[in-house]
């Protein structure tokens, strides 16, 4: 009976056990479907640690009865202790749109307009006052741009901004107040707003240009309040019009169509009502096509009684245009019976003959007159700022600005030129001394779509622009100081993007703190001054920086740059274009870190430059070789350690290390002593299981053979993970990066081209067209993301996709990018845990997303995307969180400018470290006597070397509270001074 009673217990266990599992297997089941339609739900397609869910391709999914346990303490711990939520900030920066800049009448601030907001700057510091967002639409057929921004004559706090669509916002740029209207139209191409005088009162009456019906037409809406009333079309044409502009509040416009000049003059100074405005226009004929115009209203000098008899009251007006081949002309003093005489039946065989001056070897993007009329300025492709003298006809040149000019602006006093270039920079120059006395720029990385180019209104050869695909700008931030920001940019959008290939060899430093660029400084070699067409007219392509990374210190900058041949040139040559191909490796190191290094007296705190130029160190030509000059794949930094390694598209991964200078076995030094470096390779890491068993070397590349890899280092440094695609083989390999062996091989986690990869603790992450999140320790897949993806998608609407991540939170980034319905780029990005599948934030950007990045001593994501705007994403109110400029507004500093020209006004006390007071006036030393007696105002007075005794009492480390600090640095300030003078 005994062995039967056990055998039946056994048996009665083993039923017991099965129901159990079964009954696992069902409620897990339940739970990843649910998982599913929630990420289904969100855009994201979830794959768990369950064999019931769908797994990714070549990957198999198994669970422990002691992970399950895990996964479900982890799920307790997860409910009880919630993690912070995210955010994400409103965008700052932005792209500068083709548009004339705002200087206000007293010259204290410039009013710029981006493609989604209107920023307010001051002049006298160049910083952010107030920005205010203009809800542009990205969701329909025609994208929506921002198309003119014009003062109000008559309010000269409020601003009218129009898009193409036909919307119209008036903002009230000193409040940052708007509202809104709507035209009834297909397309609006530019805007005026002027003060008419109807009925004896001063009325704003706006003058669009704008499609109805297949025609073109300029159209007069009268302003009620701040809506629209009637309207009036005043002249219809078939071809496109605009370059909109006036003189005399309305009284005569200009206006550009095609190769016609349309003027229009006020038949009536005083209209009694809207109806009665009504202008007469002329057309004139030009040889070219205009791309830019300016008009100014002047006075007559009569020579002659009849002259004067036959002219009258009548304005006089002067005009220049700037034509799409380069020439300029001057129409000077137009008068309006003239024109009617010309346009007689008996005179249309005479015309006009204008003045012409011809430089520019493109289009003119931009022609002003000077407020004296004696000067015309242009601008144009050529990154040369014209001044034509009319009288002598001599020319003056301001040459070598940074990129092309777009647009120019006079000031209404004559003292300043506002100058917009391609660059995404605003600058103001003085027209005495042409010098900048005040500049704005935003980040300059390239923009998707392309901005258009009045150069290519003209067919040229080499200019058949073919549609440029968003790729990933790199950028990376400073890991000593986190509000410094590089990217890699270009001379200006349209050279940048003139070759087949985008060049960025500029390395661009952005301060976060306040949005404004610091310096730029050329990675490869470019050609800003030089002749930058060849003989047949094609445009000389630069190298593009690929990759860019730190090290853990700051002391060292790895990057990488490429250039090769455009087709066209190597057609006639054997061999492909890729064979012909530059790659460099290059080290940098900051100019000044030598005179950081030397000691300092105690108490004198090192202090660091506010910028630092860049020092090449070493390069190194073809880093791969094989043969020929690979392509380097990916780019990585020890966290640890000074190390950097590259994979190349030979399937090869070198690790790169410094080494000391030596020449017949001495040490090489520089002027200070310190012994000079160079980098070299010190491993080298067979990826390819045959290359790595046989030992014969890295393998050649195919052209027709797609490859792609990403490197990434653990946070200790102690491991390096590769993943490499050769074709439909794809490997991830996990090599101990002290040794350089393969210590380990996992196949299956790759599907698709290799986006990123990246060590999160102990999982490793792996990017391509899925999310795959891999336990090192456990040597097992926690879960799998499937991104929505078509797979008879062309390689145009392939997705494009970033990854980072953040150690300090334990989180990882995802951003995607793909075309919408309409064929614009739009970016979806993901926060997740490695722990769990679900992601913690999900957000759509309206744009293209080309850059995320986390700083190594902060918390959170930086984001940039393809309209050079900058995002932050923040877990929670965590104070090691990047942050962004705010605009002075914000934070309730927007009336600092008053408070400072304020205090310019009050007599000013000058302090000496030889003498306690010493006063610039002895008027203003009694009226300081006079204070201190009584109980009125006192100036407070503080010697340098008082508050230098307070600082340095002691090290950094010794010293007292900060509280304590603070108390005593006021008692100094509060305290009033000696009412003894003695003299």
């Amino acid at each position: 009976m005994a062995p039967s009673t056990a055998l039946e217990e056994a048996k009665r266990a083993s039923k017991r056990k099965l129901e159990e599992e079964d009954y696992a297997k069902r409620k897990r089941a339940k739970k990843d479907k649910s998982r599913t339609k929630q990420n289904e739900a969100n855009g994201l397609r979830s794959e768990g640690n369950t064999q019931s869910s769908a797994p990714c391709p070549n990957v198999t999914v198994t669970e422990s009865k002691k992970q399950r346990k895990r996964a479900r303490n982890k799920d307790r711990t997860s409910k009880t202790l919630p993690r912070k939520p995210w955010k994400v900030s409103q965008p700052m920066g932005g792209r500068m749109v083709d548009i004339d800049p705002i200087m206000t009448d007293d010259e204290k601030h410039l009013i710029l307009a981006y493609n989604t907001s209107i920023q307010v700057f001051s002049t006298l510091d160049s910083l952010l006052i107030r920005k205010v967002s203009i809800p542009i639409s990205f969701q329909s057929d025609v994208r929506e741009e921002v198309i003119a921004a014009r003062l109000s004559v008559n309010t000269p706090n409020l601003v009218w901004v129009a898009s193409s669509s036909g919307r119209i916002w008036v903002v009230d740029w000193t409040t940052g107040t708007r509202s809104f209207l709507k035209l009834k139209c297909d397309f609006l191409s530019d805007l005026l707003i002027e003060s008419i005088e109807i009925n004896g009162e001063k009325r704003d009456i706006l003058l669009v240009s704008i499609v109805v019906d297949n025609s073109w037409r300029i159209q007069a809406c009268d302003i009620q309040g701040q809506g629209l009333g009637s309207t009036k079309v005043l002249i219809t044409r078939q071809e496109m019009v605009e370059n909109l502009c006036s003189v005399k509040n309305g009284r005569a416009f200009a206006a550009s169509a095609e190769d016609k000049l349309l003027l229009g003059v006020l038949k009536s100074v005083s209209c009694a009502s809207f109806s009665d405005l009504v202008y007469e226009i002329f057309i004139l004929d030009c040889s070219d096509e205009i791309t830019c115009l300016d008009m100014r209203a002047t006075e007559r000098i009569h020579l002659t009684r009849r002259s004067q008899n036959e002219a009258g009251n009548e304005m006089v007006v002067d005009v220049v245009v700037g034509c799409a081949r380069g020439a300029i002309f001057c129409y000077n003093d137009l008068l309006l019976h003239q024109l009617r005489l010309l346009q007689a039946p008996d005179n249309r065989g005479h015309g006009l003959q204008p003045r012409k001056f011809h430089w520019h070897r493109k289009a003119v993007h931009a022609v002003k007159w000077s407020q004296d009329g004696n000067y015309v300025v242009s601008g144009g492709s050529e990154s040369v700022l014209v001044q034509w003298q009319l009288d002598t006809g001599k020319r003056d040149v301001l040459p070598h600005l940074s990129a092309s000019i777009e647009n120019i602006v006079i000031s209404k006093r004559g003292s300043s030129y506002i100058v917009h270039l391609d660059d995404n920079s605003t600058m103001v120059l003085s027209t005495a001394e042409m010098k900048p006395t005040a500049y704005v720029s935003g980040v300059q990385s390239l923009v998707y779509p392309t901005p258009g180019s009045k150069d290519n209104l003209v067919a040229r050869v080499g200019h058949a622009q073919t549609p440029t695909l968003v790729s990933r700008t790199p950028a990376a931030i400073n890991p000593v100081d986190s509000t410094r920001l590089l990217v890699c940019v270009g001379n200006g959008q349209q050279m940048s993007q003139a070759g087949a290939v985008a060049s960025t060899p500029l390395l661009q430093t952005m301060d976060l703190s306040t949005n404004q660029s610091i310096a730029k400084q050329a990675m490869t070699r470019t050609n800003p001054t030089d002749v930058n067409i060849t003989p047949k007219g094609y445009a000389i392509t630069e190298p593009r920086v690929t990759h860019l990374a730190y090290s853990h210190d700051g002391k060292w900058l790895a990057t990488v740059d490429e250039w090769q041949p455009p087709p066209r040139d190597t057609d006639a040559l054997e061999g492909l274009p890729s064979s012909r191909r530059e790659v460099h490796l290059k080290f940098w190191t900051p100019a000044a870190t030598e005179e950081q290094s030397k000691e300092k007296p105690k108490g004198q705190q090192k202090e660091q430059p506010k910028q630092q130029s860049l020092e090449l160190v070493s390069r190194i030509n073809a880093p791969h070789y094989t043969g020929r000059s690979e392509a380097v794949l990916d780019l990585a930094a020890d966290p640890s350690s000074h190390k950097f390694a590259t994979i190349g598209e030979d399937g090869v991964v070198r690790i790169w290390q410094p080494a000391t200078r030596q020449r017949d076995g001495l040490v090489i030094k520089s002027r200070s002593g310190r012994g000079l470096q160079s980098w070299v390779c010190s491993q080298k890491v067979y990826l390819q299981e045959n290359k790595a068993s046989t030992g014969s070397g890295p393998a050649v590349s195919n052209a027709t053979t797609a490859r792609s890899g990403a490197v990434s280092f653990s946070k200790d440094g102690s491991i390096l993970a590769c993943a490499f695609k050769d074709g439909p083989d794809s490997t991830v390999y996990i090599v101990d990066a002290e040794s350089g062996k393969v210590v380990n091989s996992i196949d299956g986690l790759v599907y698709g081209d290799v986006q990123g990869i990246l060590i999160l603790a102990s999982n490793l992450v792996v990017l391509s067209e899925d999310i795959v999140v891999y336990s090192i320790v456990l040597d097992e897949m926690s879960y799998g993301i499937r991104l929505n993806q078509d797979a008879n998608a062309s390689t145009s609407q392939k997705l494009q996709s970033q990854l980072a991540v953040d150690h300090h939170s334990g989180t990882f980034v995802v951003a995607i990018s793909r075309p919408n319905k309409q064929g614009i780029v739009e970016s979806e990005l993901a926060v997740f845990n490695a722990d769990q599948c679900e992601p913690e934030i999900v957000r759509e950007f309206p744009l293209a997303v080309v850059s995320v990045m986390a700083a190594p001593d902060s918390s959170g994501f930086l984001v940039l995307d393809s309209g050079a705007q900058l995002w932050s994403i923040t877990q929670g109110t965590d104070p090691r969180s990047i942050a962004l400029a705010q605009p002075l507004a914000d934070i309730n500093l927007d009336n600092a400018e008053e408070a400072r020209t304020e205090d310019a006004d009050q007599p000013m006390v000058i302090i000496n470290e030889d003498e306690d007071v010493v006063s610039g006036d002895e008027m203003e030393l009694d009226a300081a006597e006079n204070d201190v007696e009584g109980d009125g105002v006192y100036p407070v007075v503080v010697a340098p070397q008082k508050l230098a005794e307070l600082f340095n009492a002691a090290p950094a480390f010794a010293m007292p509270p900060i509280e304590d600090m603070f108390n005593q640095v006021t008692k100094l300030f509060s305290s009033k001074p000696a009412t003894t003078i003695t003299a």
